[in-house]
């Protein structure tokens, strides 16, 4: 009777046990990191076909207003697929920013080459483009005025230049890319390729920090006064909205 009880406790306890485990298992928290708060989308996650290619609505096909051709699709690919020279320029975790020059430009003109800049799960082999740069699109400063000026919405096929380029800091699915197309104005923008949505940020000296905690970019711009030229900095969420100013004004 006495081991019948003994046996007994001991497979009630090994079920608790077991139990404990099975269920237990949904508690435990995955490997992630800052930037992994937002869900990635299906298209980076899961299987997709060998090579997807869907249209921008509202897009022009051949020239665009600028007098360039534009980009009028955004295309899913394997990572395999990349151009050769394809350029890997920032990751976190899994997730990756490639940067492939596909024209050199023209130094007689002072035109700047073409960039495509692609977004890439590293883990699933899988890669979004985000853009395709038009060195031709107007400038936008007119636009963007003011002291501390909110960025403001282009069209995806108006990037004007993205020879550099990162992961939005927190926020794994955006990128934020820049460039200088005009030899004096660094223009950066951020594109959220899911969306189909671009901020360009109202700054001339570009991104001087990504801060993954806050999910902030802080970016610096020149102005002029009487004691000649100046830099300051802003501080932007991902958004494009402007938070504050930060630091002391540096000058040359």
């Amino acid at each position: 009777m006495k081991q019948n009880l003994i046996m007994l406790t001991i497979i009630i306890i090994g079920a608790v046990l077991a139990i404990g485990l099975l269920t237990g298992c949904k508690f435990i928290k995955p490997l992630d990191g800052p930037g992994m708060e937002r869900e990635v989308p299906d298209s980076l996650q899961s299987e997709t076909p060998d090579s997807v290619i869907t249209e921008i609505e509202g897009e022009p096909s051949g020239e665009d207003e600028a007098g360039g051709l534009a980009p009028y699709q955004q295309i899913a690919t394997d990572i395999d697929s990349l151009p050769p020279s394809a350029e890997k320029v920032d990751s976190h975790f899994q997730y990756a920013v490639y940067i492939n020059k596909e024209s050199l430009g023209d130094e007689a003109s002072g035109t700047e080459g073409v960039y495509t800049v692609w977004l890439v799960d590293e883990r699933w082999g899988k890669a979004v483009m985000a853009c395709r740069t038009n060195p031709t699109t107007p400038a936008q400063w007119e636009q963007m005025k003011g002291d501390n000026p909110d960025a403001i919405d282009v069209p995806l096929h108006l990037i004007a230049s993205a020879s550099e380029a990162w992961l939005a800091p927190g926020d794994v699915s955006k990128v934020i890319v820049q460039g200088c197309p005009d030899g004096r104005n660094v223009w950066t923008y951020i594109i959220d390729p899911y969306q189909h949505s671009v901020k360009q940020l109202p700054s001339t000296e570009g991104v001087v920090d990504r801060d993954w905690e806050k999910k902030e970019i802080t970016v610096a711009s020149y102005g002029y006064d009487d004691n000649g030229r100046y830099s300051f900095k802003r501080v932007y969420s991902l958004d494009g909205k402007f938070l504050r100013r930060t630091g002391e004004i540096e000058r040359e």
